[in-house]
């Protein structure tokens, strides 16, 4: 049963994280973007 247990927690946590980081680099990427069409605008009126 403590092996069934640690298994179940494990992979949990596992999941968990990698849902976490899933989410994380889908807002950086968002943000990276917006970022990007910025710069684009700003070098557009330098120029």
């Amino acid at each position: 049963m403590e092996l069934y247990q640690t298994i179940l927690v494990a992979a949990a946590t596992g999941f968990c994280s990698a849902f976490g980081t899933g989410i994380a680099m889908k807002t950086d990427i968002a943000w990276i973007k917006k970022m990007l069409e910025a710069h684009e605008k700003r070098i557009s009126k330098l120029e």
